[in-house]
């Protein structure tokens, strides 16, 4: 999933999957309220 994200985010960034999860991060300002799937904001709609 990780990929498909920077892929969305027009990024290339040369690491394994498991480097991207432990030290990168979308920040929120890039998503509307209605892109979430719950009030708490920790879950995105696919």
């Amino acid at each position: 999933r990780s990929r498909l994200w920077l892929k969305a985010c027009n990024r290339t960034i040369n690491r394994t999957t498991e480097e991207l999860y432990k030290n990168y991060r979308i920040c929120s300002v890039h998503f509307n309220e209605n892109m979430y799937l719950n009030d708490l904001k920790t879950r995105l709609l696919p």
